[in-house]
């Protein structure tokens, strides 16, 4: 009763008559706040213009994305929903007690991804009345795709299991076997929490931009073209100067499955010709320049024009891993991009113990050149 009433406290008048949780979700929110070692908040706040604010995610076996927060005059807009409905309750009871009690009013989906939306079913239980705001094309792919993307994460984190337990099991030091038994943990809680999920669908869309008019300032919800995603907007706040990405900008590595290489570099230069001083990107680090825009299309831009010309010389995406190496693409080593991107996955990803920098960097390359191997020929 003591932590139910914490919650009904928490979140308000949202809680009565059960519409903020249905019953298994509560459950399992229940058990992962009390479980031992439970971190007490799963993300960093930091204000980042009058208004705005980041929650940057902390590491997690089951990745969540940033999000961000712009508080209007009478309530809330926030940019993306993670990967479970707990982190966004985890959110919602923090951003109460760190920003304010507004009740949110907008939930935008930068794009489809599960760390990205899988939440956005929880704050449309807390927040009956909210409008949930994407590209037609994150919509039209959240329905395609969300209920068969969440099978496919389900299936992973549960086939994942058996590693980890051998990991455990010829873990060295006491650091590795924290690690490990975190990562355990955390899985089997994801397993449990999202037996019931099904995804929510935004019921406002935009092909090019969409203004929000408020007595605070004007948030601008801005489609310009393919990128991470088919469907990736960015959420500008032009009096703050302010910025949200998700992820076709953000501190890792680009991640390019369901990416249009050839078009992501375009779509990031014509988002840094707008005015903004401020970056809250969908992962890692809050950026106070335009400085890694223009790198990440660098990069993505000199690696796709190697991975293209091997493919049309005949080679395999596993030949060109072994041809292309970091160190040869001018994009990370000049200005020290692949440093940073580095440093970045370091301390905002949940890795293995005892990666090196250079090695998940490398490892990232790999990644990045199979998946435009395959997405060359994407329509």
């Amino acid at each position: 009763m003591v932590r139910r009433g914490f919650l009904k406290n928490m979140l308000g008048a949202a809680w009565t008559g059960g519409a903020l949780l249905e019953q298994a979700v509560f459950r399992a929110t229940q058990a992962r706040a009390q479980s031992p070692g439970a971190p007490t908040n799963l993300f960093a706040i930091e204000k980042v213009a009058e208004g705005i604010y980041a929650a940057i995610a902390k590491p997690a076996a089951l990745i969540n994305c940033n999000a961000a927060i712009f508080e209007n005059s009478s309530d809330l807009l926030v940019v993306d929903t993670h990967s479970k409905p707990s982190a966004v309750v985890a959110l919602v009871a923090q951003l109460k007690k760190e920003v304010a009690t507004k009740p949110v009013r907008y939930i935008v989906n930068s794009h489809f991804h599960w760390d990205h939306s899988q939440g956005t079913p929880t704050y449309r239980k807390i927040a009956p009345r909210a409008d949930i705001v994407s590209s037609a094309a994150t919509r039209r792919l959240l329905a395609e795709n969300g209920a068969a993307r969440l099978r496919a994460t389900v299936d992973g984190a549960r086939g994942s299991l058996d590693e980890l337990k051998r990991k455990l099991g010829a873990a060295k030091t006491a650091e590795a076997k924290a690690h490990f038994e975190t990562a355990i943990s955390e899985t089997n809680a994801y397993l449990k929490e999202m037996g019931n999920y099904a995804p929510e669908l935004p019921n406002v869309t935009t092909d090019g931009r969409l203004v929000i008019h408020d007595k605070a300032h004007e948030l601008h919800v801005v489609f310009s073209g393919r990128a991470h995603t088919a469907g990736d907007v960015a959420v500008f706040c032009p009096q703050k100067r302010v910025i949200a990405t998700g992820d076709a900008l953000h501190g890792f590595m680009p991640y390019m499955a369901d990416g249009y290489p050839r078009e992501w570099p375009a779509t990031l230069r014509g988002w840094a010709k707008m005015d903004f001083a401020h970056v809250i990107p969908g992962h890692a680090a809050v950026q106070h320049s335009k400085e890694r825009f223009m790198q990440m299309a660098d990069y993505i831009e000199e690696l796709t024009e190697a991975v293209a010309k091997g493919k049309e010389a005949g080679r395999s995406a596993e030949q060109l891993q072994q041809a292309i190496k970091p160190a040869a693409l001018k994009s990370l080593t000049r200005d020290g991009y692949g440093d940073f991107l580095g440093e970045s996955l370091s301390k905002y990803r949940f890795l293995d113990p005892g990666m090196s920098k250079a090695d998940i960097v490398s490892g990232g390359v790999k990644e990045n050149i199979s998946h435009i191997h395959s997405a060359l020929g994407r329509a």
